[in-house]
């Protein structure tokens, strides 16, 4: 079962961090904060934050096969 909890905490996060005016310069901050939340037990499509994580380069809308256009891509944290 998923993590709703950790998931809307991690989202609000996201969020607020989209807000910020220099967006360049916390998106390493968001890159770190993203590693982080990939210990707990969601899916980042949970968080309810997929236009801040666009934003914060965490995610982007591109094609896959399985599911067609305009899907959310998720940047895989290394």
């Amino acid at each position: 079962m998923a993590d709703r909890t950790s998931a809307r905490v991690f989202g609000e996060i996201f969020n607020l961090l989209a807000e910020e005016s220099d967006i360049e310069r916390i998106k390493d901050l968001a890159k770190n904060i993203y590693k982080i939340s990939g210990s707990c037990d969601f899916h980042p499509c949970q968080m309810g934050a997929d236009d801040a994580c666009v934003e914060l380069g965490l995610a982007y809308y591109g094609f896959d096969p399985d599911y067609g256009d305009g899907v959310l891509m998720w940047v895989e944290d290394d």
